[in-house]
């Protein structure tokens, strides 16, 4: 396991957190890959604005993230690579430290006690009030994703540590259309079969886009050097933009 601290945190209080359960906490973000964070960048950087630490932990270097590249590399020179983009973004949204697993990307789920284990262990240093990760969906399907999620449950419940999930503004960012869209892009991935049904979130994070695009161009490897939602359609952008939303688990 591999860690880099972006920047001291210190604990500021400034009252932003409003009637969110986690914002101005000592919280985790656990995701499966780099970039991965872009689902909950807004969240990072409204948590260090309310005066919390944010503690990013990946599972993988996303070695196997080669669709977007314009030419060929190896997966130890792309794992190099979005390591520095990872760190890149977490530097913009002010991410208190980064923890890399250092599990294989697109196999996550063959090495989920191992997983468990890593995570645990890193959890249990950091000693967080909330964890934010996936729900049963994984968001897109990614089997990692949906790996990471069940991880994150059962630590969250080992360790009684409130756990909230990712999720969409609405049920259509979920639609087979659009699936089959993001699938079509990502030919080295891991995907269900079938999506889960989705479920409406309960917290809605009000973010800052400008600081948002910020950090995911930091993501060159997999968006390009431009704007990293041009290709997407635009309802889909929309909601990554002006908010993010999230279910509090049952654990």
């Amino acid at each position: 396991m591999e860690h880099s601290r972006t920047r001291r945190g210190t604990t500021r209080g400034n009252g932003r957190a409003g009637s969110h359960p986690f914002l101005g906490k000592r919280i985790v973000v656990f995701t499966a890959h780099p970039d991965d964070e872009g689902i909950a960048a807004g969240t990072m950087y409204e948590n260090h604005r309310a005066g919390g630490e944010t503690f990013l932990i990946c599972a993988t270097y996303g070695e196997k993230g080669k669709s977007h590249l314009a030419k060929p590399v190896s997966d130890a020179a792309l794992k190099r690579i979005r390591k520095a983009e990872l760190l890149a973004a977490a530097k913009v949204l002010k991410v208190d430290e980064v923890r890399f697993l250092g599990l294989p990307d697109a196999g996550v789920k063959a090495h989920s006690a191992a997983l468990f284990e890593k995570a645990m262990r890193a959890v249990m240093r950091i000693g967080p009030e909330y964890i934010l990760s996936f729900g049963p969906d994984g968001m897109s399907g990614h089997l990692d994703h949906i790996t990471v999620g069940k991880a994150a449950r059962r630590i969250a419940k080992r360790l009684r540590i409130p756990l909230a999930a990712f999720t969409r503004a609405d049920a259509g960012a979920l639609s087979d259309e659009r699936r089959k869209f993001f699938l079509a892009r990502r030919k080295f991935g891991k995907y269900a079969r079938t999506m889960p049904e989705y479920r409406k979130g309960d917290i809605k994070v009000h973010i800052d886009p400008a600081v948002k695009r910020r950090a995911l161009r930091r993501h060159v490897s997999q968006f390009g050097p431009g704007d990293p939602f041009a290709r997407l359609p635009k309802k889909v952008a929309a909601q990554f933009m002006g908010s993010e939303h999230f279910i509090r688990e049952n654990i």
